[in-house]
């Protein structure tokens, strides 16, 4: 349903307009955090650095291991190389006119609010096709009012998220069309297989697309016919380029179930290939024949998966054992239930599902009363997915978030229609946009807990307390070495030191986790033999830090509560810092000839 009075002169001016406010906005929130210029506040960030900067270094494109994480031989990662790209380009731009150093700094300080014009991309593309242009005005603002509040798209957060969460919606607003043109459903078929590229956790949103297409051809038959076959060849050719592009040729036949990998090249490849050969051929025969060619198509891709890998059928992360399951994982907050107790918890459960909530009510009263029916079930489809998803791990809220942009956008953009058709100055449709914010639906839980989430910041700034520029500088200044220490300090020290750490929290260092734990929790008599079994040169103890703290509670007598208590086994020296900051970390170096006849724990 169009806005009435609706003009499209200069309203793509306005949609420009609207796009490049939403960018400076980004910029302006990080200067005015006086974070310009540094890395993301998550750890994902300062790692995603730390492969850039060794690329950079020489290391080889197919080559994703990180050597200085994990016990002997590394740690083979799973972040693709197509997220270190457009880095890398920025970089070499900028290193024209700045010196090399700035050069990087600028390229992920800008990378970032540039994934968003994917996001708005996808909106004003969707909107316009469904709605008008004025609707696609009402889009925009609902997506840059929410988009400012999501640190994916701040400079310096070059995690992967946000260009997967920039193709998705890509992808989204191209398949909204009605028309379905074969073009534009080749290109949502190239961009849902970049973001499957990317990693994993679009899985379950890329097979909701496709199974969305491939229904929607299967039910309508000749009007979906070019589209599915243009989509079918976007996916195929996407994952193509991306599998060869990304994975060395000795890599070939290995399957990983968390990334790209054979199995899911070729599984994708029978599905899209499958779905566009159908299409071709059974478009104008009757529904049961052409949902007999679908089931054949999906059994086909079904069997490739359960042949080339059959152990992505279940969840990699079932593999850790029990206690890194309990010490790690269910500590790590994204990867927490959306429902699981936390200090913040009548704050961040409204936050995170009242947006999706509204959406798919809204979706489905939309679809009951007959409007744009074929888009808002994309769009229930994908946003029920991602609030389930939510519920197994909160982290998948963002995608939930940004999902629900369009339908509640031209929610907001019909309800204004009406109220200005009544000639009643309606202002229903503003009660409507707040409903649309998750930042409204997080602030009665904000003001319930404020003493809880002033807890919480404080708890973030004692971490970031932990490690200094005079910790790095000493570290530096000796031998290099491997660090035990919390899970959160790996990446900046990767980044800010020579030094390798034990462990952090990537599941494929899933060996590096189990040890550092047994070493957090030795007792004493065992401790000095774990450390040089495991090769640790150096101990970093902060009893701020919200891990060590947790770790404590599991066990007073272990090697870091006994640390924090002061009390210092022989075989460990604390090295004094050239300043004392009050929350600081204290650096300890590991004598593996030292011994200890009698006690492990004897103060030093």
């Amino acid at each position: 349903m169009r806005l009435s009075g609706e003009s499209s002169t200069g309203v793509p001016l306005k949609a420009t307009l609207i796009c490049l406010l939403v960018m400076f906005s980004l910029f302006a929130t990080s200067f005015a955090q006086g974070r310009f210029g540094q890395i993301g506040s998550d750890n994902d960030d300062v790692m995603r650095l730390v492969q850039i900067k060794d690329l950079m270094a020489g290391q080889g494109w197919f080559d994703l291991t990180q050597t200085r994480l994990g016990p002997d031989g590394g740690t083979l990662m799973h972040w693709s190389r197509l997220v270190d790209l457009p880095i890398m380009l920025l970089t070499w731009f900028f290193d024209l006119f700045l010196a090399s150093d700035t050069a990087l700094v600028w390229a992920y300080s800008v990378w970032p609010p540039l994934c968003v014009l994917g996001v708005l991309a996808g909106v004003y593309f969707g909107s316009v096709k469904l709605a008008g242009h004025q609707a696609a005005l009402f889009c925009l603002a609902l997506a840059g009012i929410l988009l400012l509040g999501h640190y994916r798209f701040l400079p310096g957060a070059i995690d992967h998220h946000n260009m997967q969460l920039a193709l998705m919606v890509l992808a989204i607003g191209l398949l909204a069309d009605p028309r379905r043109g074969a073009v534009q459903m080749a290109w949502a078929g190239l961009a849902t297989a970049l973001s499957v590229a990317i990693g994993g956790e679009v899985y379950v949103f890329a097979g909701t697309i496709c199974a969305f297409v491939a229904l929607d051809w299967a039910l309508t038959g000749q009007a979906a016919r070019n589209g599915a076959i243009g989509f079918g060849a976007g996916l195929v050719a996407g994952l193509e380029a991306c599998f060869f592009a990304t994975i060395a040729p000795a890599d070939y036949t290995r399957v990983a179930c968390d990334a790209l990998s054979s199995v899911s090249l070729l599984a994708g490849m029978v599905g899209g290939l499958g779905l566009a050969v159908a299409a071709l051929l059974t478009s104008g025969r009757s529904l049961v024949l052409r949902c007999v060619a679908l089931g054949l198509v999906g059994c086909a891709a079904g069997a490739v998966l359960l042949l080339t890998g059959p152990q992505c059928l279940s969840n990699p992360l079932s593999e850790l054992s029990p206690q890194v399951r309990h010490l790690w994982l269910d500590q790590v907050n994204e990867a927490r239930p959306v429902l699981a107790p936390s200090p913040a918890f009548l704050q961040d459960v409204p936050f995170r599902l009242g947006v999706m909530v509204v959406a798919l009510i809204i979706c489905g009263w939309r679809i009951w009363r007959r409007v744009n029916v074929r888009a808002h079930l994309l769009f229930l489809a994908l946003i029920g997915a991602a609030l389930a998803l939510t519920f197994y791990q909160a982290r998948f809220y963002a995608f939930g978030h940004v999902f629900a942009i369009l339908p509640l956008g031209l929610w907001v953009a019909d309800l204004y229609r009406q109220g200005k058709a009544k000639g009643e100055g309606s202002v229903v449709y503003l009660g409507a946009l707040a409903l649309s914010l998750p930042i409204v639906w997080g602030m009665p839980g904000l003001l319930l807990t404020q003493r809880n989430a002033e807890i919480s910041l404080a708890a973030r700034a004692d971490n970031a307390a932990c490690l200094g520029d005079e910790l790095y500088t000493q570290l530096n200044s000796l031998p290099q070495g491997r660090i035990l220490g919390s899970a959160d300090f790996g990446p900046i020290l990767l980044l800010r030191t020579r030094d390798s750490v034990l462990y952090g929290n990537y599941h494929r260092n899933a060996m590096g986790i189990e040890q550092a734990i047994q070493l957090i929790l030795s007792r004493p008599g065992e401790s000095q033999a774990l450390l040089n079994d495991a090769g640790i040169a150096y101990v970093i103890a902060c009893p701020s830090d919200p891990e060590t703290r947790f770790m404590t509670q599991q066990d007073s007598e272990g090697l870091m509560a006994r640390l924090n208590r002061g009390e210092v086994p022989s075989f460990l020296r604390a090295v004094p810092l050239p300043e004392t900051r009050s929350g600081a970390a204290t650096l300890y170096i590991v004598h593996p000839n030292w011994t200890d006849n009698s006690v492990d724990d004897d103060i030093s």
